[in-house]
């Protein structure tokens, strides 16, 4: 009987890992995306902070008070710990303008929900998500890729759009 359920238990694991994309594919559909919002903690824990085409979306603001308005500095890659001039963004077209700073031709998605953001108190990730899934919808012809993180790395992708 042992036997039996381990083997069952086995094939459901296998069918389960061929149904979700590979470690190859997920890199593929990263390496697609234009913008990045990378949900997590940031730096400086007042602000969420724009450096190169990721957004790094500050999990405790958006834990306590929701996506809009929220506080945001652009750093250089090179010198994050310089501080600069911070914007507010208060809406989703103000975000779409932001980030086309960064990117003018953006089209493509990616929110990556780090690890440290799932353990952050009152964090809703279905809600962000939904949020952020409206925001990116206005970009015509675009695609949304959610992707998850842990240990530092990508382990799971699910295209929204």
């Amino acid at each position: 009987m042992k036997k039996l359920f381990a083997a069952f238990a086995a094939i459901v694991s296998m069918a389960l890992v061929a149904c979700g994309p590979s470690k190859l594919e997920i890199q593929e559909m990263s390496a697609n995306c234009d913008v990045f919002v990378e949900v997590r903690e940031t730096l400086d824990d007042t602000l969420s902070l724009m450096v190169g085409n990721a957004l790094y979306l500050n999990v405790k603001h958006v834990a306590s008070n929701g996506l809009f308005p929220f506080p945001v500095s652009t750093r250089d890659p090179q010198e994050l710990e310089r501080e600069t001039a911070t914007d507010h963004v208060n809406s989703p077209e103000e975000l779409l303008k932001y980030l086309r700073y960064s990117s003018p031709n953006m089209v493509n998605f990616g929110i990556v929900i780090g690890e440290s953001a799932k353990n952050a108190i009152g964090f809703d990730e279905g809600k962000l998500v939904k949020e952020l899934t409206e925001v990116f919808k206005k970009v015509d012809g675009g695609s949304l890729i959610l992707f998850h993180e842990e240990g530092g790395d990508i382990v799971s992708a699910k295209k929204i759009f």
